[in-house]
């Protein structure tokens, strides 16, 4: 529970100040006249912690009953996960049909979805998660090139798959989503964490509360490039490849280049470079919503490719639009770092 008080500044000596500590705070931490804090400045604010402070520990206790598949579980748990939980419980009800193949399921699942979960203690019906991810261990901006890195990747597995037509490259990409969601929920547990203590914002790079919401953007759309990028791939699987690639193989093209462009922008701040994303990404649908009308709808071809195609532009017109918005994002996180912005 969060307490706030009003606490008056007494001038001691010639250049200190001081002020009284909340008996209430002293005594839940232990402390005794004589024993010392330590004061940490980050920006204008001041944390003060015990000289030997146990780690913050937020604890989140789960109950399934009979009904809930793993699907369900794991939603709750992705829920204390990105909440910024570090050590869930999970109580199974006994009465739960084929409970250890239920157990087993949601710790493989758990496994693949989440990193740096691990079990710790484990019952005939309790399993305890504890969360081990240091943020110190890969910075923010480190884990977002990261995520980055693995959605290009994802991309150019797509082009080389319209382009030879070989589906191991589809196979490749839906395997690989599994990757980019676990960045993606890691990242979003670090600045859910930043949320609740401004020494982990400091320890991220982050100078002020506002740029959370905006990583926040970035680290989504690049998830949902992911997404349609696994979609493009699954559509081309269920016909079996692609005949009629060539305008699907262009606007991904100018997808790929527009969504780097937007990561350069990010990366550099760059005002001039989130502007020309923006342009860019509003040209490149235009094209995409002519192209359908134009060149995919006069196509005599199968009905199932037709619609597979119009489909597949369908998806590359909303990862140019989520390039857009980490473009927008970019321009919002240089707006909350410095107060001092040219336009030239």
């Amino acid at each position: 529970m969060i307490s706030i008080e009003r606490r008056r500044i007494q001038r001691t000596g010639s250049s200190s100040y001081i002020i009284t500590l909340p008996k209430e705070w002293v005594d839940s931490v232990k402390l005794k006249g004589g024993d010392y804090v330590i004061v940490e400045k980050y920006g204008d604010k001041l944390v003060i912690t015990p000289s030997v402070a146990e780690p913050l520990t937020l604890r989140a206790n789960i109950k399934v009953y009979s009904g809930a598949d793993s699907q369900q579980v794991l939603r709750m748990m992705l829920a204390t996960y990105l909440t910024g939980y570090n050590l869930i419980t999970i109580n199974f009800d006994k009465s739960i049909p084929d409970l250890a193949k239920l157990i087993s399921e949601v710790k493989n699942i758990v496994r693949a979805k989440l990193a740096g979960v691990e079990v710790i203690e484990e019952s005939f019906n309790t399993v305890v998660f504890k969360v081990l991810l240091d943020i110190r261990e890969l910075p923010l901006l480190s884990a977002i090139r990261r995520l980055h890195l693995i959605v290009n990747n994802m991309l150019q597995d797509c082009s080389n798959l319209l382009e030879i037509g070989d589906l191991s490259y589809a196979h490749a990409i839906i395997q690989r989503d599994d990757e980019a969601d676990r960045f993606h929920h890691m990242l979003v547990r670090e600045l859910s964490l930043a949320l609740l203590d401004v020494k982990i914002q400091h320890e991220l790079g982050i100078t002020n509360v506002t740029e959370i919401l905006s990583y926040r953007v970035v680290v989504r759309n690049l998830e949902r490039i992911a997404d349609h990028t696994v979609a493009i791939a699954k559509r081309i699987l269920n016909i079996g490849g692609l005949k009629n690639s060539e305008v699907v193989c262009r606007f991904l093209e100018k997808d790929k280049d527009l969504f780097n462009k937007a990561m350069d922008s990010l990366y550099n701040l760059s005002r001039r470079g989130a502007e020309d994303v923006i342009s860019e990404s509003r040209r490149i649908v235009n094209e995409i919503e002519d192209a359908l009308h134009s060149e995919v709808m006069p196509m005599q071809i199968d009905i199932r490719e037709k619609v597979a195609i119009t489909l597949m532009l369908d998806s590359l017109k909303r990862i140019a639009r989520y390039s857009n918005g980490i473009a927008e994002a970019s321009l919002n996180i240089k707006a909350a770092k410095s107060a001092e912005l040219d336009i030239k």
